[in-house]
């Protein structure tokens, strides 16, 4: 009862978000407002608080590699795939059928099922995941496609720079690096910044939520909504996957392979739908396309959390 509760929560705030906005109580980009709030604060603070409430193993690194292999792979495959697709559909897939939604979904949404302590996995793979997400998807899609013109005239400086500055301008990739480099050093974070950054944590989950209603907008082009149709294929074909070899390949304890395996079922990254934006001009068909994989995920997560304790 207490799981159904707890995922009905988090669907009422969905709800909520796009019910405001079709009230006229949000703006059509209001929720860029939550993203910065999100990804600047409540996000960065719920890291600290996962690092800081649990012990890490540093065997986990193997899933951070894990992370990264299962944004890097399915893109070039993606890319592979859709060679005789138009470019703007071929882009909207391989941007929207990767990376994963982790910090401001999957980490509130495990930890809301499973309790705190099953942050740690998910930070881990998160970290692996940001560095596709934060910069990396798009510069290698940029790369294959050429979607972005002024591209081909940087010099290979101008190019490292702007990809530089991709990683280095996303708060939660630097928190990551900050929380990765004092767990090697063995330096504990102080109780008082705990204490200072618990209230901002504990919001991160239902604003999340809200900003996902938020972003959403249904299409109703044929070649919108068949795009978004493929990208569910991709992306539900990618958590199997992904989850499968975290089960069976991950050389730890079985509770931290189930969350991973869980982890995978994360939606499609805010980031995917900011690159989908600026490249594509297809952010609303991005944020419908959030919206849909993000309800389908909240229910698959839900379904495993209650289901796949039972085999360990």
């Amino acid at each position: 009862m207490d799981l159904a509760l707890q995922t009905g929560a988090l669907l009422l705030a969905i709800v909520m978000g796009y019910a405001g906005k079709r009230a006229g109580f949000f703006g059509a980009k209001d929720y860029r407002l939550l993203q910065t709030l999100i990804f600047n604060v409540t996000l960065p603070c719920a890291v600290i608080l996962s690092f800081a409430k649990n012990d890490h193993d540093l065997r986990m690194f193997w899933v951070i590699l894990l992370g990264f292999v299962s944004t890097l792979i399915p893109l070039l495959v993606i890319y592979a795939a859709t060679r005789r697709a138009p470019k703007a559909s071929r882009g909207f897939q391989m941007l929207a059928g990767t990376t994963f939604n982790i910090g401001s979904f999957a980490l509130p949404v495990i930890t809301t099922f499973l309790g705190a302590g099953a942050g740690v996995p998910v930070v881990m793979f998160d970290i692996g995941n940001a560095m596709m997400c934060a910069a990396g998807s798009l510069v290698l899609t940029n790369l294959l496609l050429h979607l972005d013109p002024n591209w081909d005239d940087m010099t290979a400086a101008q190019r490292g720079r702007v990809i530089a500055r991709n990683f280095y301008s996303s708060v939660p990739f630097d928190m990551y690096i900050v929380m990765i480099v004092l767990l090697l050093a063995g330096i504990a974070i102080p109780g008082p910044v705990v204490t200072l950054v618990t209230p901002f944590a504990n919001a991160n989950t239902f604003l999340s939520m809200i900003m996902v209603g938020m972003m959403m907008e249904i299409p109703h082009d044929r070649s919108d909504v068949l795009d978004m149709a493929k990208v569910q294929v991709w992306r539900l074909a990618v958590a199997v996957c992904v989850a499968l070899a975290a089960w069976y390949l991950l050389p730890l304890a079985p509770q931290i392979r189930m969350i991973v395996a869980i982890t995978a079922f994360a939606p499609i990254s805010i980031f995917s739908t900011k690159f989908v934006d600026q490249t594509l001009d297809r952010g609303q068909l991005a944020g419908f396309s959030l919206t849909v994989n993000a309800v389908i995920s909240l229910l698959i997560m839900a379904g495993l959390c209650a289901w796949l304790p039972a085999l360990l």
